[in-house]
């Protein structure tokens, strides 16, 4: 009996002693979300796909473009054909740009110029198109842009290139999305 007696008097003094400090360890912790807006809202705009048809596209379009049209805007930020209203300052283009900026659709992914593999995907896509004939293409990386392309045709404007190009486009963007 004083076994169990010592037993349990061990375990009430267990119980109520001070517990042992936790050992301090570096962690990874996730920044406050205020301190990354543009992603966050990025994240919430619509994305186009690059398997898209023309009616998907145009479709993705429409509240942006309504949003635009609320403010007596057209989709390039001019004003409205038959609206009477003379074309916006920069400072009103800014401000309508700015209040549609949520519903203006991001580029598939693929072409982001935030894809650290947006050169490597217009790099795969510039060989295939050269694989199937185009002479005239290159990657297009503009600064400051959102999306990493390539341009058709070279600086003399080669209409072979051109439309043989814009032809295989879409097939080569597809094939090489799967690499």
């Amino acid at each position: 009996m004083k076994k169990a007696t010592l037993a349990l008097l061990l375990l009430l003094l267990a119980a109520c002693s001070k517990p042992e400090a936790q050992p301090q360890v570096a962690s990874i912790s996730t920044p406050p979300s205020s301190a990354a807006p543009t992603s966050a809202s990025q994240e919430q705009r619509p994305r186009e796909r690059l398997d898209m048809t023309p009616e998907d596209l145009e479709a993705l379009n429409v509240p942006h473009d309504q949003c635009m049209a609320g403010l007596g805007l057209d989709r390039k930020g001019r004003a409205a054909e038959g609206s009477g209203r003379p074309q916006p300052t920069k400072e009103e283009l800014d401000k309508a740009l700015q209040a549609c900026e949520s519903k203006d659709p991001l580029p598939p992914w693929e072409k982001d110029s935030t894809n650290p593999e947006a050169v490597d995907f217009a790099n795969r896509v510039v060989q295939c198109l050269r694989g199937k004939g185009v002479r005239y293409v290159e990657v297009h990386n503009e600064p400051g842009s959102e999306m990493i392309s390539y341009a058709l045709g070279g600086p003399n404007n080669d209409a072979a290139s051109i439309s043989l190009g814009l032809e295989h486009a879409k097939a080569c963007e597809i094939a090489s999305s799967k690499k």
